[in-house]
């Protein structure tokens, strides 16, 4: 019997352990983006994407792509970034020829401010996987094992075709 009971404690203990070092852990994350930006990446019904290089091209919708919200857990577990690279610098800085910036948009289109989630903005340079700060203020990098995958995830979704069911063109010859 009291094998029995040991095992059952034992179990519980291992699961609080499981979910305790499984949690996303967010406080540095906090720390660099701030509150309001980690809650729009958590919760912000819309998502959009914008390539520098692409001009005048209308955003990417991101919204109900297949991956977001491993995108959104990539870019708020703080095991995610090397810390020891963040600095009070541009992303704008890191340009250069091979350099491909772009910009993460997390809103909210609710008018009723009481529900309302924040909008943040990611400015992103892929070729190094460094994110910043949308006020240009402050810039990290992201883990090596990261950075590709960021990097193949977004450029995936800006070359891929969408063709939602209310964007498709009718055919005139049906």
């Amino acid at each position: 019997m009291w094998i029995g009971v040991a095992i059952f404690f034992a179990a519980i203990l291992t699961a609080g352990a499981s979910i305790y070092f499984r949690r996303t852990q967010i406080e540095l994350t906090k720390k660099f983006w701030g509150d309001d930006a980690v809650t729009a990446m958590q919760l912000a019904p819309y998502v959009s994407l914008q390539f520098d290089s692409d001009g005048d091209k209308k955003p990417v919708d991101l919204t109900g792509t297949p991956g977001l919200g491993h995108l959104r857990h990539s870019l708020l577990e703080q095991r995610h970034y090397l810390w020891e690279t963040e600095v009070a610098e541009s992303l704008e800085s890191l340009a250069s020829p091979k350099a491909k910036f772009a910009t993460l948009v997390f809103s909210d289109p609710r008018t009723d401010e009481s529900v309302k989630v924040p909008t943040a903005r990611l400015r992103l340079e892929l070729t190094g996987g460094w994110v910043g700060t949308s006020d240009g203020s402050r810039r990290v990098q992201l883990i090596e094992r990261a950075q590709p995958a960021v990097r193949h995830f977004l450029t995936m979704l800006r070359n891929a075709q969408q063709n939602r069911y209310g964007d498709r063109e009718v055919s005139e010859k049906q």
